[in-house]
Formats: C-alpha cells, sequence, structure tokens
C-alpha cells in the first residue's frame, strides 16, 4: 500500500479534471488549495501553476465554462501557497479576462484584483503591461471591457510614470466603436476618478465625462455619468463644479429618458451633500420641482421619497425653501392618479411639518394631511397614520381636535389591519398631547376596543402600549378608571382569545401600581383565571402570576394563602402544558 509520501497528488489532480462527470471535475477545481498545500510552495511553482496555467487554453478544458470559471476564482487561492511568486498568477488570469463568457471575465478581474491588492508592488512591472495588451486587442471586445473593469486598480497602484499612459488608455476606451465597451468604461468611472488627483481630473478626464455624459445611443452611460458626479462634485470646488459639473446634473433632470431623471431623483440628497448649499439653493432646487411633475410616476415617487433625506443635510432644506419651492406641488401630488406618490407624500409630510412649525401646517397642509388619510389606499392612509403623533405634536391639541381626530377616530376601525395597528402605536403619543379627559372621550373606548380586535398583531400592539398610557396617567388613574374596563373585558360570554388578551395586559398595567393594590384588584383576577374552562386561558394565568411574583414583592400571605392553593389545583389538570406552567408557578411560590 502506497504512503502518503508516495502519493502523487498532481497525477490525482491532472485525472480528477479529466474526468467527464463535470461534478468531479469542479470539484476537483474548488480543492485545488489542498493540492498545492500537499505539494508545497516549491513544487506548486515549478510543476502545478504551469499545468494550470497551460490546461485552461487547451481542448477540451477551454471551452468548459464553468471549469473556466472555478479556476478564475481558485487562482486568487494559490496566492497564498507560492511563497510570493504571484507574478506567475497575472498571464493566466490575463487570458481568462479576454474570454468571451461574462461571467468568466468578471470572476479573473476580481482575482486579478485581488492578488495585486495583496502584492501592490506587481502592478507597475505585471498588471499595467496586462491592462495595455487588454486594452489594445482589437480581434475582440471582451477583452478591452476587462481593461475597463482594471483600470482603478492599475492606476491605484501604478508608479506616477505609467498614470499618464492610463489617463490616455481610458480615453481611447471611452472613444470605442463598441458599445459595449463604451459602457464599461463609463461604469467604472467613478471608481478611476476617486483614485486620481484633482489636477489629473481637470487636465485629462473632465473632457472625457462631459462627452460621456452627451452620449446618444445609451442612457446606462448617462446614468452612471451621475453616479460619476457624485464623487466628483465632492473633489472639486464651487467655481469649478459651476464651470464643469453643474450643467450635466441639469441636463440629466431634464433627459428623454426616465432612467437617467430616476437615477438624479433618487441620489438628489446626495448631489445637494455634494455640490454644497449654495448651488443647491441657487440651481438644483429648481431641477427638483421639474423631477416633482416628471411624466413618469416613478420619478415622482422618488422625487417625493428624497424629500426627507434632504431634511436631514449638514445644511438642510430651511423652512423658507421649502415654503418656496416644495410646498406648492404638494396639492397636485396629493391627487396624484399614482398610488405609490400619494404614499411617498404621506410618508414625507410628518417629518416636513416639524421642519415648518404649527402656523404654516396648520395654513397649508392641515386638509392634505386630513384628505390622505381618507386616501382609498391603505398604504396612503397607512404612511400618514405612522406620523400621526408627530404631526398632532406640531399642531398642538387646539390645532387639531376638531380636523385630525375624527378621522384618527375612524382609521382606528380601518378595514385593513396594518393601519389599525399603526393608529394603536401613535396613541400614547396622542394620549400625551390630549391629557386625560380628552383620551376617555375620544379614543380610549376605541383604543380598549383593539384589545378585542380580530387580528393578533393589532391586540398585541394595544396590549404594549396600554403600558405607555398607564405610566402617563399615573397609578390612580389606572387603578379607578383603567383596571375595571379592563376586568369588564374578562368574561366567560366572549371568546377565550378575549380573555388571554386581558391577562397579557396586566403585567403592563402593574407597573404603576404598589403590591398591595395587585393584590387587591389583579390576584383575584389571575386565580379566577386558573379556573377557566379552556386551557389556554389557564396556562396564561399560570404565567402571568409567575411574572408578577418574579416581578413584585406581593407577601407570604397571598402567595402561600391564595395563590398556591388554586395552582396546586392545577398540577394534575387534564391538559399536559397547564400543568408545566403550574408546576413552574409553584415552584416560584417558593422563592417568593
Amino acid at each position: 500500500m502506497a504512503t502518503n509520501s508516495e502519493f502523487d497528488y498532481l497525477a490525482f489532480f491532472k485525472e480528477e479534471i479529466r474526468n467527464e462527470n463535470a461534478a468531479i471535475k469542479i470539484g476537483a477545481v474548488n480543492r485545488l488549495n489542498l493540492i498545492a498545500s500537499a505539494l508545497g510552495p516549491s513544487k506548486t511553482v515549478s510543476e502545478l501553476i504551469p499545468f494550470v496555467t497551460m490546461v485552461v487554453q487547451e481542448e477540451p478544458l477551454c471551452n468548459d465554462e464553468e471549469f473556466l470559471f472555478s479556476m478564475a476564482k481558485q487562482y486568487a487561492v494559490l496566492s497564498d501557497y507560492i511563497n510570493g511568486h504571484d507574478e506567475l498568477l497575472i498571464a493566466p488570469l490575463e487570458h481568462l479576462a479576454a474570454q468571451e463568457e461574462t461571467v468568466i471575465r468578471d470572476q479573473a478581474i476580481n482575482s486579478l484584483c485581488k492578488v495585486v491588492e495583496r502584492r501592490p508592488n506587481l502592478a507597475p512591472e505585471y498588471l499595467v503591461p496586462t491592462l495595455h495588451r487588454l486594452a489594445t486587442k482589437s480581434d475582440f471586445f471582451t477583452a478591452r471591457v476587462s481593461a475597463c473593469a482594471l483600470l482603478p486598480t492599475a492606476y491605484r497602484f501604478a508608479n506616477e510614470d505609467q498614470k499618464a499612459g492610463l489617463r490616455k488608455a481610458y480615453t481611447t476606451l471611452c472613444a470605442d466603436d463598441t458599445p459595449m465597451v463604451r459602457r464599461a468604461a463609463a461604469h467604472k468611472m467613478r471608481d478611476l476618478i476617486s483614485v486620481c488627483e484633482k489636477a489629473e481630473i481637470l487636465s485629462d478626464l473632465i473632457q472625457v465625462y462631459r462627452q460621456l455624459s452627451q452620449e446618444d445611443t445609451q442612457d446606462t452611460i448617462r446614468v452612471a455619468c451621475v453616479h460619476t458626479t457624485l464623487v466628483m462634485a465632492n473633489m472639486l470646488n464651487l467655481e469649478e463644479n459651476r464651470q464643469h459639473t453643474l450643467s450635466v446634473i441639469k441636463e440629466a433632470a431634464e433627459d428623454r429618458s426616465w432612467r437617467v431623471r430616476l437615477t438624479v431623483a433618487k441620489n438628489f440628497d446626495q448631489l445637494c451633500a455634494a455640490f454644497g448649499p449654495e448651488i443647491m439653493a441657487t440651481s438644483l432646487l429648481q431641477s427638483f420641482i421639474q423631477l416633482m411633475k416628471d411624466n413618469e410616476q416613478e420619478v415622482r415617487k422618488e422625487a417625493v421619497r428624497v424629500i426627507e433625506p434632504c431634511l436631514l443635510l449638514a445644511t438642510p432644506l430651511s423652512p423658507e425653501q421649502l415654503q418656496q419651492y416644495i410646498l406648492p406641488q404638494f396639492q397636485s401630488l396629493g391627487l396624484d392618479s399614482a398610488q405609490p406618490v400619494r404614499a411617498a407624500l404621506a410618508q414625507v409630510l410628518g417629518p416636513v411639518a416639524k421642519v415648518l412649525g404649527r402656523d404654516v401646517t396648520q395654513r397649508q397642509l392641515l386638509s392634505l394631511i386630513s384628505d390622505l388619510m381618507k386616501d382609498e389606499f391603505h398604504d396612503v392612509r397607512l404612511n400618514i397614520v405612522s406620523h400621526a403623533g408627530l404631526i398632532c405634536e406640531v399642531l398642538s391639541v387646539d390645532g387639531l381636535v376638531h380636523s385630525l381626530l375624527h378621522t384618527i377616530q375612524n382609521l382606528i376601525m380601518d378595514n385593513h389591519w396594518r393601519i389599525r395597528q399603526s393608529v394603536v402605536e401613535q396613541v400614547p403619543k396622542l394620549a400625551r398631547l390630549f391629557g386625560v379627559e380628552m383620551f376617555q372621550s375620544k379614543l380610549e373606548a376605541l383604543f380598549l376596543s383593539s384589545l378585542r380586535d380580530s387580528v393578533h398583531s393589532v391586540r398585541q400592539a394595544a396590549i404594549q402600549h396600554l403600558k405607555e398610557i398607564a405610566d402617563t396617567f399615573g397609578s390612580q388613574w389606572t387603578v379607578e378608571h383603567l383596571l375595571p374596563k379592563l376586568v369588564e373585558q374578562y368574561s366567560q360570554s366572549a371568546g377565550y382569545a378575549n380573555r388571554v388578551t386581558t391577562l397579557h395586559v396586566l403585567p403592563q398595567v402593574s407597573g404603576v401600581m404598589t403590591p398591595d393594590q395587585i393584590v387587591q384588584y389583579i390576584v383575584p383576577l389571575l386565580v379566577k383565571a386558573t379556573k377557566d374552562s379552556v386551557p389556554n386561558v389557564r396556562f396564561c394565568a399560570c404565567r402571568t402570576t409567575m411574572w408578577m411574583m418574579e416581578n413584585h414583592s406581593l407577601g407570604s400571605q397571598c402567595v402561600n394563602g391564595t395563590i398556591k392553593p388554586a395552582l396546586v389545583e392545577l398540577e394534575h389538570d387534564s391538559d399536559i402544558d397547564v400543568q408545566y406552567y403550574a408546576q413552574r408557578a409553584i415552584a416560584q411560590c417558593g422563592n417568593a
């Protein structure tokens, strides 16, 4: 039997990759690192790498795309096993970077970049010549596409005297006859510019940037120019931006392709940050108005959505700018035929109202807010309701009571459960604003009805937010006013889910109660629940009782005299879950 030292790993690998079974062949390639590790650095350099360099160029494997893709990935892995001889990996990866299949090329470029980032000193001697060879290959355009992808990495690590040649190569690629090459060059422009000096951009690249922004045949190139502008505008000063980049964005905002306009709309907040407040105020906001009136609903939607990020900039949109440019568009957007546009508008009204303040909101936005709360499309209602607390805070109680409260009351009974849940989540904030009397007369009954909602998520939201209401109005109100209403909901005639919900509510309101009040008002209800006819209610009673004993000091008289006897009765309950929770609760009695 052969020992490990006699086993020929390379011969085994050669045999495996010539196997007709694709899974075995690809599996062998993906475990190339094990072969390299077993061979050691010296044999990997002298035998394995020459073999895998040759095999990707010879029949039949040179036509096996899955094999070539896996090899393109594994060359970068071999870098760890060749003792710094990474230059040997450049040539086979260059061959794969010129392949016709896109995923093979992309993986080869990815591996080349990994190798060079690990060993930057390879770039001047190996990567830059590789790029020039790929960029001047005329037999097929794919090599030139790969050259575009390599440029940012090659430029970053190239010697200073090589950089002018790389910029010239890039300029040539941008003017290539093949549309795919020009597109690839445009998509890599922002990465290239980010590793260039400002002087190099202004001397060599600004002209190419302007030419590509005027590209007639492919809107994706003009889209790429918008992304490039985001990088470039941060590097140039105010006057340079006015001279070179501002016109590109203004033209893009009016581009005949909706994709280009959409890109400007989506990135408008970043463009404002890059250009600065002066250019934003004098030039960009006029373009933004047109985007909010765009023919394409997707562009209008994104233009509206981006308003909120614009309010969070280092120099945000001012109340004056909102009133002058943005607010005049809101009325028509509120009547927009596209539901997603109205939903986006509903989403931003809360933050906008906060910036504008009470008077302007009441005068110019109140009727729009009210209309959107009654919108036929449930996402619009949901988005506006999610900001109801914020809007009410801005308007204050007297500015709001008659106008919005009635609408909010209707929405808590909406036929879409997410809207009911959203209103329930806003109620604690409204309770703080309204005070006890108005909460009791206008919202309390509706809020408590949410505890009986048919949807569990709504009931759960009501349970969780009842704690905030109890905290807001204090112990006396909770004990004298709220608790009797909750106890009233615990009824044998109602569905068992209502009784379970009541048991879940009790821990939430107990936070503002003294131990004596808990013993007086809550414990009798828990004992009653242990005798319920439905097992779910009985084990919920056990769990709630456990929680009360863990979190409140109920006193040994209550625990041993009232709670424990009720739990002992459940130790031999017909339901196994009830037995389990009863035993855990009894154990807790010993710790109380």
